[in-house]
């Protein structure tokens, strides 16, 4: 089986994979490779699952929470207006949560992030606002 996200935890087990916030026991948080939506980031289930409902209910509780912090996290380092948290899986079908922080600003904030994805790849941030996102986020970590 193939899936891009089991790639990425590799990357990520191994301390290769840049964008890393913070480890849960359950998931790892990512800044994501583009910013977009100022904050923008993804919440990836350790373990493969194609479905939530797959996941055991001790670990469903556990991500909950973990979702929970991240959200938190997320707002309470770049102070957005709404929270838009989702989970799909039609493309990558591995549990994760997109994380869009909504700013009354956006030129589109009463749609939906995902109507700006053509837009994404020309908000990919180099090396530096990368490390200065990061380290935004890690000195809000509880």
């Amino acid at each position: 089986m193939e899936c891009s996200l089991c790639d990425r935890l590799k990357l990520l087990s191994e301390g290769n994979y840049p964008f890393l916030v913070h480890e849960f026991k359950n998931s790892f948080l990512v800044l994501g490779e583009h910013q977009f939506f100022l904050g923008y980031c993804v919440l990836i289930s350790k373990n493969h699952y194609k479905e939530m409902t797959d996941i055991p209910v001790p670990e469903q509780t556990e991500l909950f929470q973990e979702m929970m912090t991240a959200s938190k996290l997320i707002e309470k380092s770049f102070g957005p207006d709404k929270m838009n948290m989702c989970s799909l899986g039609n493309v990558v079908p591995h549990v994760h949560w997109h994380f869009f922080p909504r700013y009354k600003t956006d030129a589109e904030f009463a749609n939906p992030p995902w109507l700006s994805m053509h837009l994404f790849e020309k908000a990919r941030i180099d090396e530096t606002k990368r490390e200065k996102l990061i380290e935004i986020l890690r000195s809000n970590l509880p």
